[in-house]
């Protein structure tokens, strides 16, 4: 697990090291640069690309302009540029500009009309602040998107907000972002995700001790964390150690999700799948997946599923009477956790009183909802705004309202616990986005929240895992032909063993 911070934590931890731990600015600006040049020179061994590195007046610059002398040093070809040199400069900034003066090494005012083989970015950082009309950075930001060489940005792309992940439109795009201490929300938010392709993260020497008591409250998954976050398999044990997991979906003529969820479900390590359907499906059912156990809609309520330790219920449901007696039928006589999902949200979103039951069970048992935007913004209960800032206070709003976990489906998934935190998801690609995708998660969060583990753990590692199976099957494939069972089919290969994760 890796924090994932805001501007104001990452500055505070940057000061506490600096007054509280002795380690001066000019040593951790030098240790960024430092891990920017060797990471280039990894890259780029043969010393023959042309660089240009442009430097804003805040301590990104000056992480620039030392990136700019040693790349120099190192015998790279480098030209340096101040995008504002009438602007006010950071104390780093000015000292960093001190020693170039000193070196004897230029700082080009001038726009770049040369190509260049790599484009460095030291524009504003974390330090970005979106304001109104102009600015003298934006013809410096044309000008480094138009240029066509290997672009890498400085900690975080500029013009994007660190917190949020809003850009503006002409927001530098990284091919690379290098991010110094810890990641930045905006890294991985919204238009953020976009402008910044890759993500590593240096060590520069920012302790974790400071954070002090302000610790992060937002964190992501590495390939590494899974071994430690999977469920524990006792040598010992039986169908019953594992735990039931009961899945509600599917109605006459949808019997898909019925089957992906299942199939999904059953592949986590669980001892038992339950799935409720309509009796339309069973046959095609039983036929796919002949490990569940199954009821029709017909024959049985929700006490067929009494025993089980997590349901899942809402994939292809419908939202007429007989749907809404089924979740009513859960939500009044069900005790274990539930996973809810598409219909059975937007049911709930739809009526007062399902809300009301909803807040009353979720008192008692754990919960979580996995809206797409179309479905928050039915439970939301009006548009949902657009700016990142105002929609994350929306999830996180939702979120302790109804006392639940709340899955956000987007290509840059979060998750917002009940006690105010984040999950960041990172793995998952566009190939994803195809019918049946959010079934299968709906199976794998049944199935991981049936076992013993944490809800906290069992909702975001399924996430996690969810889209590592969609980066496995377009890895093995191609985006374009991924389907939703390619998700179901990649769990028993991202779930074996982590050197297998390491090469997804």
């Amino acid at each position: 697990m890796k924090y994932v911070l805001t501007a104001a934590q990452m500055k505070n931890a940057d000061s506490e090291t600096i007054t509280q731990f002795g380690i001066s600015q000019p040593v951790l600006m030098e240790r960024a640069a430092l891990s920017v040049c060797d990471e280039i020179a990894t890259r780029f061994p043969a010393k023959k690309s042309r660089i240009c590195v442009v430097c804003g007046n805040g301590n990104n610059g000056g992480d620039g302009y030392a990136i700019g002398r040693i790349l120099t040093e190192w015998g790279y070809p480098t030209d340096i540029f101040c995008a504002n040199p009438s602007g006010r400069c950071s104390d780093g900034n000015k000292l960093q500009a001190d020693i170039l003066e000193k070196m004897e090494i230029a700082v080009r005012t001038d726009i770049p009309a040369d190509e260049y083989d790599i484009i460095i970015d030291a524009v504003f950082g974390v330090g970005f602040v979106q304001r109104e009309g102009a600015s003298v950075y934006d013809i410096w930001l044309d000008r480094m998107n138009e240029l066509h060489g290997y672009k890498i940005a400085v900690d975080i792309a500029s013009g994007v907000d660190t917190d949020h992940g809003s850009a503006v439109s002409n927001a530098f795009y990284a091919d690379l972002t290098i991010t110094f201490g810890y990641r930045k929300r905006g890294l991985y938010l919204h238009e953020g995700k976009l402008h910044n392709k890759t993500v590593i993260c240096k060590d520069i020497g920012i302790p974790y001790k400071a954070f002090g008591r302000l610790l992060p409250d937002a964190f992501l998954y590495e390939p590494s964390d899974l071994s430690d976050l999977l469920p524990k398999r006792r040598p010992d044990g039986h169908k019953g150690t594992f735990h039931k997991a009961g899945i509600i979906a599917g109605s006459k003529s949808i019997g898909g999700c019925a089957i992906l969820s299942s199939a999904a479900a059953i592949r986590t390590g669980v001892g038992y799948v339950k799935t409720m359907t309509d009796e339309s499906n069973i046959q095609v059912l039983l036929s796919t997946v002949p490990e569940v156990l199954t009821r029709s809609f017909q024959d049985e309520d929700a006490s067929f599923l009494k025993d089980c330790a997590s349901v899942g219920m809402g994939p292809g449901l419908g939202t007429k009477k007989d749907a809404y007696d089924i979740i009513e039928n859960v939500l009044k006589k069900q005790s274990c956790r539930l996973v809810i999902d598409a219909d059975a949200i937007n049911l709930i979103a739809s009526s007062e009183e399902l809300k009301k039951q909803l807040i009353e069970y979720a008192t008692k048992q754990e919960v979580v909802l996995t809206p797409h935007k179309k479905e928050l913004e039915r439970l939301y209960g009006d548009k949902l705004p657009e700016d990142p800032a105002a929609l994350h206070e929306v999830e996180q709003n939702t979120a302790a309202r109804y006392g639940i976990y709340l899955v956000c489906k987007d290509f840059a998934t979060r998750v917002y616990m009940p006690d105010g935190s984040m999950y960041i998801n990172t793995s998952g690609n566009d190939g994803m986005a195809t019918a049946g995708s959010g079934d299968v998660l709906t199976g794998i969060m049944t199935g991981f929240t049936a076992q013993d583990i944490p809800m906290k753990t069992a909702v975001t590692l399924s996430v996690y895992v969810h889209g590592l199976c969609g980066d496995y099957a377009k890895n093995k494939h191609n985006a374009y032909s991924l389907k939703a069972s390619d998700l179901v089919d990649s769990l028993k290969f991202v779930l074996r063993g982590e050197d297998d994760y390491e090469k997804l």
